[in-house]
């Protein structure tokens, strides 16, 4: 058994591992749990994924937590593995800018849906407000609501997300 397994393992609705990201300490997101956290900050949010370090000094500011699909947060044991969970990190932040290629605030709404769910399923997805989700691609709540209605009405298509949305 590793030592990992037997480190306090957090669920992410608690006010403990908000102040442990406030505090600059760094958790991961256990890659082993298909699942990722929403960080909500002043003006925007962030998502980081499984496998992603949390905390440090870039969530300091962070002041509330939303979790997507399972969750569990471990401490990384070593400086090699914190490394690498940053790395992770900055791989989900061009997951996240992915979605947001486009000029059309709907179409960057629809893509971001669309790739959470993927990872995440429709359910997981659908529980997190638009308030929430458009502050990962910086759209206003009411066109991620229109994404939503859109994907709804007209399900996954064959064509290109461009040539669907094309406003």
């Amino acid at each position: 058994m590793s030592q990992q397994s037997l480190l306090p393992q957090l669920t992410v609705n608690s006010k403990q591992v908000l102040t442990q990201l406030n505090s600059g300490q760094i958790l991961k997101i256990d890659s082993r749990c298909r699942g990722g956290i929403i960080l909500c900050k002043r003006h925007h949010t962030e998502f980081a994924g499984y496998g992603a370090a949390v905390g440090g000094i870039c969530d300091i500011d962070c002041n509330r937590v939303i979790p997507i699909g399972e969750v569990r947060l471990i401490h990384p044991e070593s400086f090699p593995e914190r490394q690498k969970a940053f790395t992770i990190r900055q791989r989900w932040f061009r997951f996240t800018q992915k979605a947001m290629e486009s000029s059309v605030p709907l179409q960057r709404a629809y893509m971001i849906l669309v790739m959470l769910e993927k990872y995440f399923g429709t359910e997981a997805v659908s529980s997190i407000s638009n308030d929430i989700l458009s502050g990962l691609i910086g759209v206003l709540p009411k066109t991620f609501s229109m994404a939503r209605q859109y994907k709804t009405n007209h399900g996954e298509t064959k064509q290109s997300n461009s040539a669907v949305l094309a406003v």
